[in-house]
């Protein structure tokens, strides 16, 4: 006699059965903190929508000591406070090569070449020293690969190699490595002691479709991350003024065509308060934050103060906060987010009043002391005020890609009453929580104030159920922000104080 049975009738017995009781459908929060800065990094794998471990990994694998960390791509990455890990796609010209080294021996001849493990012209400074093996066989020989510069030194050594010719030849692995991809063996032999250099390393001319990519495609830049429905941040270095209004153009082409993520972007610098508000109008969209106001931070190699895109801020800034809560907040917490920040290149003043009109968030001082946002519009806001806040674009992603991922073991499953209730059974505990949330910590957690599923009947007729369609008319209220504060004030020496006791 089973123990488990499918269904009461299939105990045929008398006894006792059980039952596996399968567990009620339910919505899942989304993340939303997961970002993507898309720029010219100095190293690391080419048009790649890499997803590091840690930090320590994503900068030893795109700037490693010795490499050049002074471009826009590496500072935009820095003094800023990300949750988790930031993920990157390394943007390089279409022409990009690898750099090699040829290892010669007696003749000379050539007898190995050392590849570089990525493209790029920063490979151009490594030396390859070859010298005495560690086993002290005289068939072996040590190679060393090494970088040095301002951000120090990256060195990799492969013990003990064999290519002489007698046993087998090695086979090191370079899963693992920084700086080589492999080595080629073009003769048997033991190389010359000696260093020699890589050359032929170049970063190709970058573009704007080096950034854009062809939507719908996933070749390169914006358009990797098509793919990807778990993003909920994308950003750029600065790709430079020669091919920024493009760059800035294919970022918006590519938050329309997701709808599933907010994309920041900024200007030029030196821009008028007049210029950046005839800028903005060129990108309007509700996933798109526009920023202004380049900031400048000190650098991690020597301290020198740079100029950096504030658009990265922006990101590092929203992915830290529930999706309810607006960059803008002056609280301490989120000015602290901000604390990289050294001094703007202008204070807009009165003019972030606005930029806010115009769609633009803008960086402002803060009278205490630090930095913080003016408001946080998205870039349509003259389009549709009443769309104009980031944090309703962000609560509408968030509530949409937790109940669309959640529900979709439904599909296609047979379109009867016993599915669709079980599919609003899990919509309302959802927004349930959400509800909660709004009267225990909605400073810090996703909340609604409420919500409500209408009329079943009246969105869905007989056809579309015939047709395989359910619709479940959900409403969301969601809160605003506390943009004005007003202390309604009466003072003087007439004014009565009637106590209340």
């Amino acid at each position: 006699m089973a123990v488990f049975v499918t269904t009461k009738q299939a105990a045929r017995r008398h006894g006792v059965y059980a039952i596996e009781r399968n567990p009620p459908a339910i919505v899942r929060a989304t993340g939303t903190s997961k970002c993507y800065l898309v720029g010219q990094f100095p190293w690391g794998p080419a048009q790649t929508a890499f997803e590091p471990g840690s930090m320590a990994e994503l900068i030893s694998t795109v700037a490693p000591a010795g490499f050049d960390r002074t471009g826009s791509a590496y500072l935009s990455m820095i003094r800023k406070a990300w949750p988790g890990v930031l993920n990157v796609v390394r943007v390089l010209g279409p022409a990009a090569a690898v750099a090699t080294a040829t290892i010669n021996k007696t003749g000379p001849v050539a007898m190995l070449t050392v590849t570089a493990k990525y493209p790029g012209a920063t490979a151009n400074s490594f030396v390859a020293t070859t010298s005495a093996a560690t086993d002290g066989d005289a068939n072996h020989f040590n190679l060393k690969v090494e970088i040095t510069g301002a951000s120090g030194t990256t060195t990799e050594v492969f013990e003990n190699l064999n290519y002489s010719g007698v046993g087998a030849d090695s086979v090191p692995s370079f899963v693992n490595t920084l700086l080589v991809g492999g080595i080629t063996k073009l003769a048997s032999g033991v190389p010359l002691l000696t260093t020699a250099s890589f050359t032929g390393g170049t970063n190709g001319t970058v573009t704007a479709a080096e950034y854009v990519g062809t939507a719908g495609t996933g070749d390169k830049g914006f358009a990797k991350l098509e793919g990807l429905r778990d993003v909920d941040h994308v950003a750029c270095d600065d790709p430079g003024n020669t091919i920024r209004a493009a760059v800035n153009s294919g970022a918006v082409g590519h938050a329309e065509l997701m709808k599933d993520r907010m994309v920041w972007i900024c200007g030029p610098t030196a821009q008028s308060s007049a210029a950046v508000k005839i800028d903005v109008a060129l990108y309007r969209s509700l996933y798109v934050g526009y920023v202004d106001a380049w900031p400048s931070i000190f650098d991690d190699v020597d301290g020198t103060l740079r100029q950096v895109p504030p658009a990265p801020f922006a990101m590092s800034v929203a992915a830290q906060l529930s999706p309810s809560t607006s960059i803008a907040w002056k609280d301490t917490k989120v000015i602290g987010l901000l604390s990289g920040i050294v001094s703007l290149e202008v204070d807009r003043g009165e003019a972030a009043a606005t930029n806010t009109e115009n769609g633009i968030i803008t960086l402002c001082r803060e009278p205490g002391g630090g930095f913080s946002f003016e408001a946080g519009v998205n870039s349509a806001a003259p389009l549709d005020p009443r769309k104009r806040t980031i944090t309703r674009t962000r609560m509408g992603l968030y509530i949409a890609k937790s109940i669309v991922t959640s529900l979709r073991p439904f599909t296609d499953s047979p379109n009867v009453p016993y599915n669709q209730q079980d599919e609003i059974q899990a919509v309302e505990e959802f927004m349930g929580g959400l509800k909660r949330n709004a009267t225990t910590d909605p400073n810090n957690l996703p909340h609604v104030l409420d919500f409500d599923i209408g009329d079943l009947a009246a969105v869905n007729n007989q056809t579309d159920l015939d047709n395989g369609e359910f619709t479940i008319p959900l409403d969301a209220k969601i809160s605003s922000s506390q943009e004005k504060i007003f202390l309604s004030l009466q003072y003087g020496e007439s004014v009565k104080i009637t106590a209340n006791l």
